[in-house]
């Protein structure tokens, strides 16, 4: 039995991102790299056709093929990240100089604890950077040299997690796409050389998912829901780590309540699932709480000078994605951070902000009317998912040059390649740009055809939530960083409703999974 909101949900979330993909190819919004039509429209038509024609050979699809790919790609992201190592600037340094000092014994200063006040989410970050700076300080090395490696960890480990999760559902030749796809995308990126988030959730966010999609299959009663209970561990950490992942969360409780209602199932089930999602989100609610309080703990600071009376409501973040900024080289900023939005309400209580971020949505809404309102937010859509860089170099100073050190040898030819003033990097961003074009007009072209299955339901309204969450609150592509695995893991899975050109598309069997 097909769930008719559960379908709905699939082909909106389609006809979403191919929508952001036509965009991207046609009418880009600019980003911090401009790309080069003439090089990204072909490629990703080539890319497309591709996944139409080509299959894989039975040779590339052995067991032993994702856990080698896995390590693999670990290897190769620990190595970029550390080639590409420079002094980044924004929250990543301002965290990591605060865990510097805590480590060393060094009282934090009014203004540090003003800005835990503000960004307390960067709590647990600044635990992660504490424990980097004292690993690093027993062997007389940098913290980046101890955290840069966590991150090639962390792909090497949502390598594996992509595979289980398409693997079940498509088979092992799309695992195996999905996994070398989010290795280009996601373990060859420059933010491999910066200890922040998105590395450190990304892990639990697609192993929450491959969780909960094991969780929802048919099968024993008790180990579906040590299952369940593992995803909702696994989300509330990531959760814990970074905000974002809430939404993953929300569409694991929404996926298993239409669940119930695509199979015939008594009145007193029915009940039972509602209660199980209920029970779910107060465990969720409960973790993420708690693992926050850990955090506090483990990050060495005077929790008692943190106000939380001073962090911004949810409206100010929702006024803040409504600005709109013009950069100097005359790129729009559609909803990111605004520094003059920030020093506004310094100082002010949560009432006060509140009332600000009130009279902000006000006047926008005065000056754009509806159909302005409605174009912003399109084009601020547009600007998220239209960059497969994901906003590499673009905070703070980091694209300002002399951020690499010289460097000759592998580490000049990385420089090169990935440094936002490397010779190849142009070409290397033309071509990422392309790839990720691909994926969204594969995932959103197939979620037009497939039919309703849970998992596939899973993954679309979680990257229906991470594409809500950036268009309406302060966002940019980098918040999308942390769910690419999931925007290819979904195309993978909905490639298999595509029509197959030049013969007979076969159905996945069990011994290919």
């Amino acid at each position: 039995m097909e769930s008719p909101v559960g379908r709905a949900l699939l082909r909106l979330t389609g006809a979403s991102l191919v929508l952001v993909a036509l965009v991207g190819l046609i009418a880009p919004r600019a980003v911090n790299v401009t790309h080069r039509w003439q090089v990204v429209l072909p490629v990703t038509l080539g890319l497309v056709l591709s996944a139409l024609l080509v299959r894989l050979p039975a040779w590339a699809k052995t067991r032993w093929t994702p856990v080698v790919v896995s390590l693999a790609g670990g290897v190769v992201a620990t190595f970029v990240g550390l080639m590409t190592r420079y002094h980044y600037g924004w929250d990543a340094r301002v965290v990591m100089d605060m865990a510097r000092a805590v480590q060393a014994g060094r009282a934090l200063g009014a203004a540090d604890y003003d800005y835990l006040s503000m960004y307390p989410n960067n709590l647990p970050l600044l635990a992660i950077d504490r424990l980097g700076a004292a690993v690093s300080g027993t062997f007389s090395l940098a913290p980046d040299a101890v955290l840069v490696p966590v991150n090639g960890i962390c792909v090497a480990v949502t390598l594996y997690a992509v595979h289980l999760l398409v693997a079940r559902a498509a088979g092992r030749g799309p695992s195996l796409v999905a996994q070398l796809v989010t290795l280009v995308l996601v373990g060859t990126s420059p933010w491999l050389a910066v200890p922040y988030t998105d590395f450190y959730a990304m892990p639990f966010v697609v192993g929450g998912v491959a969780l909960a999609v094991k969780a929802l299959a048919p099968g024993r009663r008790s180990r579906r829901v040590l299952l369940w209970l593992l995803a909702v561990v696994a989300v509330s950490v990531a959760y814990a780590i970074k905000t974002t992942p809430v939404v993953i969360a929300i569409a694991a409780v929404l996926t298993a309540v239409l669940a119930i209602f695509d199979h015939d199932l008594a009145a007193g089930r029915r009940a039972g699932v509602v209660a199980a999602c209920a029970v779910s989100s107060l465990a969720f609610v409960a973790l993420g709480l708690g693992l926050s309080s850990a955090a506090t703990v483990a990050s060495g600071v005077d929790a008692s000078r943190i106000d939380a009376s001073t962090s911004p409501p949810l409206l100010w973040w929702v006024a803040l994605g409504a600005d709109e900024q013009r950069a100097p080289g005359g790129i729009v900023n559609y909803g990111a951070y605004s520094r003059e939005m920030v020093d506004a309400v310094a100082g002010r209580s949560q009432d006060e902000t509140k009332a600000y971020a009130a009279g902000f949505l006000a006047d926008r809404w005065a000056e754009r009317g509806l159909g302005g309102t409605l174009a912003f937010y399109g084009d601020k859509a547009a600007w998220n998912w239209g960059d497969g860089m994901f906003w590499a170099w673009g905070e703070g100073p980091d694209s300002l040059p002399g951020a690499l050190a010289p460097a000759t040898g592998l580490t000049g030819l990385v420089h090169e390649v990935n440094g936002f003033h490397g010779s190849a990097y142009p070409l290397r961003a033309d071509l990422t740009q392309a790839l990720w074009l691909a994926v969204l007009l594969v995932a959103g072209a197939g979620l037009l055809r497939a039919p309703y299955r849970r998992e596939t339901v899973l993954l679309a309204v979680s990257v229906l939530g991470i594409a809500a969450f950036t268009v309406v609150l302060q966002g940019r592509s980098r918040y999308l960083f942390a769910f690419v695995p999931l925007v290819v893991a979904l195309a993978a899975v909905a490639h298999g409703s595509l029509p197959r050109l030049g013969g007979r598309r076969g159905r996945v069997s069990r011994s290919s999974r």
